[in-house]
């Protein structure tokens, strides 16, 4: 990532000491002697930290005045409690170092510097057009009734708002146009727009340095960037890179987020980087790269996450990263997505109808705990096809050892087919030791129809395909129970430049077709032309097709 000279950065850090639980008062957050992170730039120390009494193993140093022109190398040291001494430990190296390059300040037409809160009334427009824009920790907000335009263009925000107060809180009837700028040190950004009003987001770069205070277990906050707007209006949000921080959508129905062309695509890289969509409908959700970087105390954390009444949405073409739930209560469309490294389960809940169908859902990452289901369904769904997917989860380095579908009392499938499940460890007998299957006991099935799908699990060999009465017609006839001779081998851990994709010399469709390389079955493979006859000739099993010559074969091959 790329930083300003002078502006305040912070250095987040996090460590999980196996030997906390031992000291009192013997429950997180834990408060142990002697434990600290310890954080350094170019070598030198500039700030030890000790534990939270409120957080959990969530550690931050901050440098009000940032640093000069030039690269740096960021690393950290982890102090864990020793039990023997009741004290301070051996001090642990962090994995990696990370490598920040900061710019001198940029060039623009004029310079605009708050002296006080800025109110916005009447019609009056805010135009910042190729502008400085220097907060001085004060606010933009708007009183009530405001009418005027609201337009940054080419400019370089700094230093609006605080850790506690939003740095932009605005609701406007005219328009929202913010296009190529960036927004370091600034605090959460909140704006809306009424009636017809259009609102366009592109093509913006919120910096990883912004203003917002994050809660490990709470994945509720904090929201970097939120976009209200009325139905009729034209809304637009492409090509943006938020560094850390929710893009929360809210309400309006209609939106385009992202797109299928060449720089369309949002990109969300961080803690706590999570599209939540609120209250919203019928939006287009494509060609993003979302990346929830879920460590340490970041538990209980989202990816794609639809709230309140969101639903039909269309998600396609996406990338979709880490968290400890990825998918949480996605209702429509969900297509041709990978979806990678979660915590715990891939998918949880979905509204009714919803279409789960050539995706990629891979484990990249080490071992977890608390899986209770690739797929967790428990709000009671109806309605549900989930077909032509491929679910890898890793074998021993996943460690996974819960079914794939996970289907609670009052959820009601109509059909699993096509899918290819590989790569699982024995499901335990809290599941019923099969795949499909539930946590609570079965009175009436939970499928209409369950078939056609693939098999490859050798770690596995005591878990049944199917839980016993799960299904209402006689289940995996037509199965495929082989190795499925894929051209590519998983790759653990994930391997792809996530430096690239923030700069944009590499792209979302670019990682896409590297995982259909490594998922589409070679000539021999026993999935080509193995699939359910009411998906048409040729028909196969998984995510992706022998040579594209399926109309549905789309996954890798649309987004440039």
């Amino acid at each position: 990532m790329h930083f300003t000279a002078g502006v305040p950065l912070r250095i987040l850090a996090d460590a999980l000491d196996a030997n906390a639980w031992v000291c009192p008062p013997g429950h997180p957050p834990y408060v142990c002697p002697g434990s600290a992170e310890r954080f350094y730039v170019d070598g030198q120390l500039v700030g030890t930290v000790p534990p939270s009494a409120n957080d959990f193993n969530l550690w931050e140093w901050r440098l009000p005045n940032g640093l000069a022109a030039g690269d740096h190398v960021l690393t950290v040291s982890f102090v864990p409690y020793n039990q023997s001494t009741g004290g301070g430990g051996t001090p642990v190296s962090g994995l990696v170092p990370v490598t920040i390059h900061v710019d001198p300040a940029p060039a623009h037409g004029g310079t605009v510097t708050l002296t006080q809160n800025l109110v916005l009334s009447g019609s009056a427009d805010l135009d910042w057009t190729d502008k400085t824009v220097v907060g001085n920790g004060f606010r933009v907000t708007s009183a009530p009734g405001y009418a005027g335009r609201i337009v940054i263009r080419n400019s370089m925000v700094r230093g609006l708002g605080n850790f506690s107060s939003p740095g932009f809180t605005v609701t406007t009837s005219g328009s929202v146009s913010i296009e190529d700028s960036i927004f370091e040190a600034t605090g959460a950004m909140q704006l809306a727009t009424q009636g017809g009003a259009s609102m366009t987001v592109r093509n913006n770069e919120l910096r990883a340095n912004n203003l917002i205070t994050y809660v490990a277990d709470d994945p509720s906050v904090p929201v970097m960037l939120e976009l209200s707007a009325g139905t009729a209006a034209t809304k637009v949000v492409q090509g943006n890179r938020i560094g850390g921080g929710m893009l929360r959508i809210n309400g309006g129905d209609g939106w385009q987020i992202g797109g299928l062309a060449a720089g369309q695509g949002n990109v969300l890289i961080g803690v706590r980087a999570v599209l939540d969509v609120v209250d919203s409908s019928n939006d287009a959700i494509q060609g993003n790269y979302l990346h929830h970087d879920y460590h340490g105390g970041f538990s209980q954390g989202f990816n794609l996450w639809l709230e309140g009444s969101s639903g039909n949405e269309l998600a396609e073409h996406n990338v979709i990263r880490g968290g400890s739930w990825p998918i949480q209560s996605f209702g429509g469309e969900f297509r041709y997505n990978l979806v990678i490294d979660s915590g715990h389960d891939f998918w949880r809940s979905a509204n009714d109808n919803t279409q789960i169908h050539h995706n990629v859902f891979a484990h990249a990452s080490g071992l977890n705990t608390g899986y209770d289901g690739a797929f967790k369904f428990y709000g009671g769904e109806s309605g549900l096809s989930i077909y032509n997917n491929t679910i890898d989860v890793a074998g021993t380095i996943g460690g996974f050892n819960a079914p794939a579908f996970n289907i609670g009392s009052g959820s009601l499938f109509q059909s699993i087919r096509n899918n290819l499940f590989t790569a699982f460890l024995d499901v335990s007998s809290t599941f019923g030791g099969a795949f499909v299957s539930s946590e609570d006991a079965i009175t009436a099935p939970r499928v209409t129809s369950a078939d056609y799908n693939g098999w490859f699990n050798p770690l596995a060999p005591h878990s049944a395909r199917y839980l016993s009465g799960i299904a209402g017609n006689p289940p995996g006839l037509h199965d495929v129970q082989a190795n499925p001779q894929l051209s590519g081998q998983p790759e653990v851990p994930y391997r792809i430049a996530e430096g690239c994709i923030w700069l944009g010399s590499c792209t979302t469709g670019q990682v896409l077709s590297h995982y259909r390389d490594l998922y589409r079955p070679t000539a021999g493979s026993p999935l080509v032309n193995a699939g359910s006859p009411q998906d048409g000739t040729g028909a196969f099993i998984g995510a992706v097709g022998l040579n594209g010559s399926q109309s549905l074969d789309l996954f890798g091959r649309i987004v440039p």
